[in-house]
């Protein structure tokens, strides 16, 4: 069941039945809000009590907590971390964004955009304040046989629907219900990034609301193009619209994977030496993943391109390694990503960066202790992707902030739990590994994948680039309107 996809449609059932209202964004005289009271801060169930709405505008929808489909439109992805806002605006369009911003600031809000909602941390909602959710806003068009344009909350399922058929990708990821919103504006790879980039790089062109409700058409070689590759996430507008550049696609895939079991310390260190010491080695259409979870491991191989003496050794060498080994076929490529789509629907986890290595020797100062925790903690995951390839792109570096681009390996944590259980103890060892790593030198993180418990996090995810990208912030939001625990924070002489 595509959840993504019925959410939407239960949501145009509710606007067609008139149940849900459409209201201004209070930019003209005949809207009817009163102004909100700042001497104090309202709890949530009276947050939108003192603004009066009125059926006049058909670009954006406003609901407050008790109407429906609020609480709907609100879940985000990961259940561990809930948030109520005030206000949900649903947009059908860019003015509507526009207008969505104006009543934010008229109001007093606080602002939080939701496309696909799968913010580890919940970024696309907030507490009190405006929560501008995308949902409707999937439309995938062609402008030419090779350039598409792609409204933010289409998902990557979606995506591929569209494209497919037309013979033609985007170096996207592999999680089905993820929006493209929300991967594209934090940088964004899958198993095509090697060879075309990560999913920013594709880009050429954007529709952005500010943050003060300015509508702005950019391209690469602005500034705020610049900004957007890879720092855009909810920190100083809503980019609208994408304009990508596709890529032919591959007319099949094939997947190879190995599996060990019952690992032991030294084993493990074994299998990581040679996944590092192949990977290295790997044709740009190959993508590798690393994934131990607790004392098992899955090794996964992919490649769309032709068959390769480096694949065919690693191939050999952990066929030996593995006691349990699949060899695959070339397949559909179309059937071969459905089942990397993954689960659509909210679930309880954590999933955090676990920083980006430049080689083993990068992390063998610190695997010892990272094993010995992951053996100790049955589910928790240590995973390590294959980056590099043609993302470490001279001319893509110098059009995007996404500032990792030299680092081949990213690796990842990740836990998840039903509910009702106490997941407090495994999150400690998030925690307690990420500590270590820190330790050791390891501090470059993935912006897509943020943890509240990162030290350092502005340089973690950006790098150098943090400073221009606070003078940008200044630039198109300079009332500090979009605001998270994470969000790019102007100089203290400017942010209020």
């Amino acid at each position: 069941m595509n959840n993504n996809k019925n959410r939407r449609e239960f949501v145009k059932l509710m606007a067609a039945a008139g149940l849900i209202l459409y209201v201004p964004a209070c930019s003209t005289e005949s809207s009817k809000t009163k102004t909100r009271k700042k001497k104090q801060t309202p709890s949530n169930s009276d947050a939108t009590e003192e603004i009066e709405v009125s059926l006049t505008s058909e670009n954006v929808t406003y609901l407050r907590q008790s109407e429906d489909p609020f609480k709907e439109l609100n879940q985000g992805f990961n259940l561990m971390v809930p948030k109520t806002p005030a206000l949900i605006a649903l947009c059908v369009n860019t003015q509507g964004v526009a207008e969505a911003i104006a009543m934010a600031r008229k109001e007093g809000l606080k602002v939080a955009v939701k496309s696909g909602g799968h913010s580890f941390e919940n970024f696309s909602s907030i507490e009190e304040g405006m929560q501008i959710n995308l949902s409707l806003m999937n439309k995938v068009s062609w402008e030419t046989s090779s350039r598409v344009k792609i409204e933010p909350s289409c998902t990557l399922r979606e995506m591929y629907d569209a494209l497919l058929p037309k013979n033609r990708i985007l170096p996207a990821g592999s999680c089905g219900g993820v929006g493209i919103g929300g991967l594209t504006l934090g940088g964004g790879y899958g198993f095509f990034a090697r060879q075309y980039g990560l999913t920013c790089d594709s880009l050429s062109s954007a529709t952005f609301v500010d943050g003060m409700g300015k509508i702005h058409q950019t391209k690469t070689g602005d500034d705020l193009m610049w900004a957007l590759k890879g720092g855009g996430n909810g920190n100083f507008g809503v980019v609208t619209e994408f304009t990508f550049d596709t890529h032919p696609a591959p007319d099949g895939f094939t997947r190879h994977r190995f599996k060990a079991y019952k690992l032991d310390p030294t084993r493990a260190k074994t299998l990581l030496q040679e996944y590092f010491k192949y990977t290295s080695r790997l044709p740009e259409t190959c993508f590798a993943a690393f994934v131990l979870n607790y004392k098992t491991l899955v090794l996964l191989i992919t490649n769309y391109g032709e068959p390769n003496e480096t694949i065919t050794e690693m191939i050999e060498v952990f066929s030996t390694l593995a006691d349990d080994t699949s060899i695959g076929t070339k397949k559909d490529l179309a059937k071969s990503l459905e089942n990397y789509y993954g689960i659509e629907y909210p679930i309880y986890f954590k999933n955090a960066s676990a920083g980006y290595y430049d080689d083993y020797q990068t992390i063998e100062s610190s695997i010892d202790e990272v094993l010995e925790i992951v053996f100790k903690k049955r589910g928790l995951i240590y995973q390590i992707n294959t980056l590099g390839g043609n993302i470490d792109n001279a001319q893509f570096e110098s059009e995007s902030c996404y500032p990792h681009r030299k680092s081949p390996y990213l690796s990842e944590l990740q836990y998840y739990w039903n509910e009702g259980d106490d997941p407090s103890n495994i999150l400690l060892s998030f925690d307690k590994i990420q500590n270590i790593l820190y330790r050791n030198g390891i501090r470059k993180q993935y912006r897509n994948y943020p943890s509240l418990e990162f030290q350092d996090w502005e340089q973690a995810y950006y790098g150098e680039h943090y400073e221009k990208l606070q003078v940008i912030k200044q630039e198109y939001d300079p009332e500090n309107l979009f605001t998270h625990a994470q969000t790019i924070r102007m100089t203290s002489k400017t942010t209020k």
